[in-house]
């Protein structure tokens, strides 16, 4: 870069000779400098920023700013869906706009023009979540009832215990029109009658609109189903009926069904062929389907730092692409005339692209599959026009088409994890040390040198791209796995050199009928990952709880990581006050003394132990295992209770004991109000309560409850102030209905207290049997 260009980085940072004897005036003024400590001073400075100024045009003259393009789109992406209320589209385009014009009237100032930049990318992301927004609008169930269904299944999902999910594209639920009815709807069904993609089935089943986070802060399901278009969820089904494939359909809905049908196929062979946990995990790595799989082999995998393993997402589409890859290239260098006058190496990059398409399309094509095979196109195609295959730059373009796509992926933690485990490695790669030394002689040595950096290399790789995934594996599963270094070191040469081999070759044989020793052979080999997964989950400590963390903290590791992997100089160093803030954020979580499930049918409580107790569930519900994994418990897995101030239940409700000696009260029957509204500290209950009951208590109610989700409760005095799973003064599309009625104060302030109202009597009025329909609504282990 040349000094012109140096200069116009510096901008307002250089200072003339006034300037710096002015500055060196007031240093010397301050009291305790003297006149030559002032100089040291001022010197100090000027040397630091001519510092900062060189790194700066280091990084410019290598195109690094760029790499922040993707930062601040998903900067964007998140400011949007922290929203409150939903952002009109208008604004989002005006946004965007504006972002343009700055960056064009900025364009010949290096510093505005970056800053110009980062807040129109920036825009652009706000925008781009809002436009998906916009195109998954769809009409959902706002009320919970019993109906008959008509539709076309498009996937079927084995589950355990025999189950099935399917999912139906619905053209009738019970009395709705056309503007009422959902697109699609997920039901869970037993083993029969026998179903294929394309048929059209009908049923009745309790159905009921996609429910939302069982605890603040927690994966949003309802959320997640608006963008897959699922507007209702349904169980306990009964009367069903399958009529055969659909006569109507259009040539993509027929493409679809005949490619998930023979997804069901592959499926099945592959199960057989293997057998037992070998089967459910090889199906699972070859079609994506991981119903099957068993709990226990889960708990394993993830105890040892595998449970990625058993999700389709880069590793796998890198290692089919580019076995691939290499058997094309391999062949056609066979052939003299191919190896001279060919490309062979885009002829290999092409033909493993392809493959790479025919396996995101079979293996369901889920969001992480489809930002694996993304980062693999860009990769192949870079090889096709003669350009370096693996780079920051790369990487930069699939997160950045990731993003435009499918916006809110970046919410997940296959997307965080999968881009900050690459992010990590590119960068270690980029900044290792390079072994200049010449070749040893001696076939020997060679090898044993070439093993020697292969063994080297694959623990390096496991452990940063451990430690780059290990925030976001802690703030979304609430754990820590001190071993996956050996887990993943032991178990990734044989899913590099067995497992994902046989996967091609199991998947370019199966037309011909020959598939078989190929699937056998696959199973071997994941025997062997089942094994070492078994014994490093046995090892003391394998795995650890950890309290959730918040939001914040999760913003300060990954910026951390970004500034880590983004800039090549030592400027890259600066990231370790982030990160050191970021854990310390994370190592002092807020823990809630009280949380709510989103129907008012059951609570935890901390008690004076410091340990939740559960109030109305079973600890092996779903919700109560969410409350407890986020509290960093896992004793309950171990066989011990949770919390040691047991809960008081009969027939009317259940009533526990905080830390404090204070009770809250879990109210089921109205005729518990007039007893636990005078001795309880906070009321929790599904009905309606008396209004008198907040005279003496807190009262939460099924009317807090519509507008706010589950709930989690600190202690305030005679206060709780709550954390909401939404905000009751704001709507997202994901919400369900608008609520026709305005929150109580106390309900948009959340903060719940005794209001001391005038008298007035403590018996409920009477409730409306309608009012509780949905009180035979399944459990949420299914969702």
């Amino acid at each position: 870069m040349t000094t012109a260009a140096r200069e116009t980085i510096a901008g307002g940072m250089a200072r003339g000779p006034d300037q710096s004897r002015r500055r060196g005036a007031r240093t010397a003024a301050l009291p305790g400098f003297g006149a030559a400590s002032g100089d040291r001073f001022a010197n100090a400075l000027a040397s630091a920023r001519d510092w900062t100024l060189d790194r700066l045009v280091e990084e410019a003259d290598a195109g690094r700013f760029a790499l922040w393009a993707p930062i601040a789109f998903g900067a964007g992406v998140v400011v949007y869906f922290a929203a409150a209320h939903e952002p009109e589209l208008w604004a989002a385009v005006l946004l965007a706009g504006l972002g343009v014009a700055l960056a064009v009237a900025a364009r010949r100032r290096f510093v505005s023009l970056g800053l110009a930049l980062a807040f129109a990318f920036g825009a652009a992301g706000f925008l781009a979540a809002k436009l998906a927004t916009v195109r998954a609008e769809a009409p959902a169930l706002t009320r919970a009832f019993r109906a008959d269904a008509t539709g076309r299944v498009t996937a079927i999902e084995p589950r355990d215990r025999g189950q099935r999910r399917i999912t139906l594209e619905l053209e009738r639920l019970g009395s709705l029109g056309p503007d009422e009815r959902p697109r699609r709807a997920r039901v869970t069904l037993g083993a029969e009658p026998a179903l294929a993609a394309g048929d059209r089935m009908t049923l009745t089943a309790f159905w009921r609109p996609p429910q939302g986070p069982v605890r603040p802060g927690g994966y949003d399901f309802a959320r997640a189903a608006f963008f897959e278009g699922v507007g209702a969820t349904g169980q306990q089904a009964r009367d069903v009926r399958n009529f055969g494939p659909a006569t109507d359909a259009g040539a993509a809905e027929r493409l679809s069904a005949r490619l998930e049908r023979l997804r069901e196929r592959l499926t099945a062979r592959i199960s057989a062929a293997v057998g037992g946990d070998e089967g459910a995990v090889a199906a699972a790595l070859v079609t994506g389907v991981r119903g099957p799989i068993s709990a226990t082999v889960e708990d394993e995998m993830r105890a040892a730092g595998l449970s990625h393993i058993l999700s389709i997402s880069g590793l796998h589409m890198a290692l089919v692409a580019g076995t691939l890859f290499w058997l094309v290239r391999a062949t056609l260098a066979l052939s003299q005339r191919a190896a001279l006058v060919w490309p062979v190496k885009s002829v290999a990059a092409i033909a493993a692209l392809a493959g790479a398409a025919f396996y995101l399309a079979l293996s369901g094509a889920e969001v992480a599959t489809q930002r694996s095979f993304l980062m693999v196109a860009i990769v192949f195609v870079a090889v096709v026009v003669g350009r370096p295959a693996v780079t920051p730059r790369n990487l930069a373009l699939a997160a950045l088409g990731v993003m435009a796509l499918t916006p809110e992926a970046i919410l997940g933690p296959s997307f965080q994890m999968s881009f900050a485990a690459v992010a990590a490695l590119v960068a270690w790669f980029e900044a290792r040390p390079r072994d200049e030394r010449p070749p040893p002689d001696g076939r020997t040595a060679r090898a044993f040198r070439w093993l020697r950096t292969a063994a080297a290399l694959a623990l390096v790789t496991t452990l940063v791209a451990g430690l780059a995934t290990a925030p976001f594996a802690a703030y979304h599963f609430h754990r820590v796995t001190p071993y996956a270094l050996a887990g993943n070191a032991l178990a990734t040469p044989l899913i590099s050199l067995i497992v994902m081999p046989c996967v091609v070759g199991g998947l370019l044989f199966a037309p011909l009928g020959l598939d078989g020793p190929w699937w056998s052979l696959m199973g071997w080999g994941l025997s062997g990952v089942l094994a070492i997964a078994r014994a490093v989950a046995s090892w003391p400590g394998s795995e650890r709880a950890i309290p959730a963390f918040g939001a914040p903290a999760l913003g300060l590791l990954s910026l951390g990581l970004a500034w880590l992997c983004v800039w090549r100089t030592a400027l890259r160093y600066a990231a370790a006050p982030v990160i050191a803030a970021g854990l310390a954020l994370a190592a002092a979580p807020a823990r809630p003394d009280v949380v709510i499930d989103r129907d008012g049918r059951a609570a935890a409580i901390r008690g004076a132990d410091g340990r939740l107790a559960l109030l109305g569930v079973r600890a092996t519900n779903f919700a109560a295992k969410v409350w407890l994994a986020a509290d960093g418990d896992i004793a309950v897995r171990d066989g011990q209770p949770p919390g040691a101030a047991t809960p008081r239940c009969d027939a009317y409700g259940c009533v526990g004991r905080l830390g404090d000696g204070r009770e809250v009260a879990l109210v089921w029957d109205a005729r518990a109000f007039e007893e636990d509204c005078r001795r309880a500290a906070l009321v929790i209950t599904r009905l309606e309560a008396p209004p008198a009951c907040a005279e003496t208590a807190a009262v939460v109610d099924r009317a807090a409850m519509r507008a706010t989700g589950a709930l989690s409760f600190t202690r305030e005095g005679d206060a709780f102030v709550a954390t909401a799973a939404r905000d009751p003064a704001g709507q997202r599309p994901w919400d369900g209905a608008v609520a026709t009625v305005r929150p109580p104060p106390d309900v948009l302030a959340l903060r719940f207290e005794p209001r001391r109202p005038p008298q007035a009597s403590l018996v409920a009025k009477p409730v409306d049997p309608t009012d509780l329909a949905d009180d035979d609504s399944p459990s949420d282990d299914d969702q």
